[in-house]
């Protein structure tokens, strides 16, 4: 854990506060002669390991026992030749010190910065929620909608040519006949639009032939080819339905913005993973956090997932989904 400069500004601030100290303990040395002021080396210390991490703590732990060795101590310019055993002791101890607070302030400082990625994990994982929940509610109402606009308006006609064509039946035998066929003809359209309404919450293919059926159809209605290499293994409902409506998002934003010429898609258990990867040999550019993989990662976080993209402009993207097998669906 270090901190993001590079080495040169992070020897260079070690380097000055070993100086700064050393400059500060001179003035005072008739005061408080010999090396009892050491402490002052050790605070330098732990500004250091506050700041830039473990390893320059521990550098500069050695910097300022050479400091306090060659100019603190009789006789000055030598490191450890004629020191007195009093001397050498009291630099021992500089040196644990020093040693045992940077160890202490690496370890605050660890803590400090994984108590901040939790929280900003939480964060986001509030957010990604927060958002699946609204995704699914917008799809509840499309839903709705495409049921009350569509095959319910259907049905409520045909239930009204239907009552329509009972009267008529013995005065106008022709007549009742004509309307019982369009009431025939709504209730087959009716059927169709609910059919294809169910087929977008829950294709029958993933629910009886799971994730490799499932995977196959989609397949089959893509506009580009799709070479799919997908176990036989059946895996938790919540999460086939997560890995087949992420696979089917990824292959439609290939089909809109990759200008792909072939998609490839492979799923198989690892270990105590679910493992899907979805391919292409189109433009690239694509990036997480753009608008076409926000929704693959919020569908993917609710269940403990994680993405992983890697798509070079001109080289294709590639898309690899790990989902723990223990991973327990959100609600929505």
């Amino acid at each position: 854990m270090t901190n993001g400069d590079g080495p040169l500004v992070s020897l260079a601030f070690a380097v000055l506060v070993v100086a700064a100290v050393t400059l500060v303990l001179y003035p005072i040395s008739e005061i408080d002669p010999g090396v009892s002021s050491g402490v002052l080396y050790v605070l330098g210390v732990l500004v250091v390991a506050t700041t830039r991490g473990l390893w320059w703590g521990l550098a500069t732990a050695a910097l300022s026992a050479f400091a306090l060795a060659y100019f603190h101590t009789e006789p000055t310019g030598d490191l450890l030749a004629g020191k007195s055993a009093g001397d050498l002791v009291a630099i021992v101890n500089v040196v644990v010190t020093a040693v045992a607070a940077t160890l202490i302030a690496y370890l605050a400082r660890r803590s400090a910065v994984e108590s901040e990625q939790r929280r900003v994990r939480l964060q986001e994982l509030d957010a990604s929620r927060s958002r699946v929940l609204a995704a699914a509610d917008r799809e509840r109402r499309q839903v709705v909608r495409d049921i009350h606009d569509g095959a319910q308006q259907r049905l409520v006609h045909t239930v009204v040519t239907l009552k329509l064509a009972t009267r008529l039946i013995d005065r106008d035998p022709e007549q009742a006949k004509g309307m019982l066929d369009e009431a025939l003809e709504n209730a087959q359209k009716a059927t169709s639009e609910l059919r294809e309404l169910a087929h977008g919450i829950m294709p029958s293919a993933l629910t009886h032939g799971g994730l490799r059926a499932g995977v196959d159809a989609l397949a089959s209605r893509m506009p580009l080819p799709v070479v799919s290499d997908v176990a036989d293994d059946r895996f938790p409902p919540e999460l086939e339905a997560t890995v087949y409506f992420v696979i089917a998002e990824a292959l439609t934003n290939v089909a809109k913005h990759a200008k792909a010429q072939e998609a490839r898609v492979t799923v198989r258990g690892d270990g105590d993973l679910l493992v899907a990867e979805i391919s292409d040999d189109g433009i690239g550019g694509a990036f997480v956090g753009g608008s076409g993989l926000l929704g693959l990662e919020d569908r993917l976080e609710a269940v403990g997932g994680r993405l992983e993209v890697s798509s070079p402009p001109g080289d294709g993207t590639a898309l690899r989904i790990e989902i723990p097998l223990a991973a327990e669906p959100a609600a929505v």
